[in-house]
């Protein structure tokens, strides 16, 4: 793969998460507004994201001290919870808009609207699930680096 057409990916992935990132703030904003427990995660959340930072991109995980880990590790499992609850809201309008494609097919009317709709939910829970991926496979290398700092305090003791 020549470096345009990885510029090009990254590009269009860079793009794709700003979509699906609009597209959830449009979600959360019908229900209700932030709290400043949530506004303070979010911002954690960005920062151990933030790609200069990132000791899983840069794989120097290793180096940072057990307190950092264990902060990573909890802000890990708290995206990983909230990327469940998205999944499982997902799963619940997909079901709804199941039924409600089954019901426009006993009466004939117009499913193209609901076709597609589940086609996006579909594919948005693809996107989800990749990311929920992604989030296990760090939170894994991250309890696997704080298992062997615990390793270590045990036999220095």
């Amino acid at each position: 793969m020549s470096e345009d057409d990885s510029k090009k990916q990254n590009s269009f992935i860079t793009g794709l998460k700003a979509e699906w990132s609009l597209f959830w703030d449009n979600l959360i904003e019908d229900e209700e507004p932030a709290t400043d427990a949530e506004i303070a995660f979010e911002a954690r959340a960005q920062e151990i994201r933030d790609k200069s930072k990132d000791p899983f991109v840069t794989g120097k995980i290793e180096t940072l001290s057990p307190e950092k880990i264990k902060v990573i590790t909890k802000a890990l499992s708290a995206d990983r919870k909230k990327l469940n609850q998205k999944l499982e809201s997902l799963n619940r309008e997909l079901d709804l808009n199941a039924a409600k494609l089954e019901s426009l097919r006993l009466v004939g009317g117009s499913q193209e609207d609901t076709v597609a709709r589940i086609h996006e939910l579909s594919d948005l829970g693809q996107v989800l699930s990749e990311e929920l991926d992604r989030i296990n496979e760090r939170l894994k290398i991250a309890r696997s680096v704080e298992d062997q700092f615990k390793s270590q305090m045990f036999h220095e003791v």
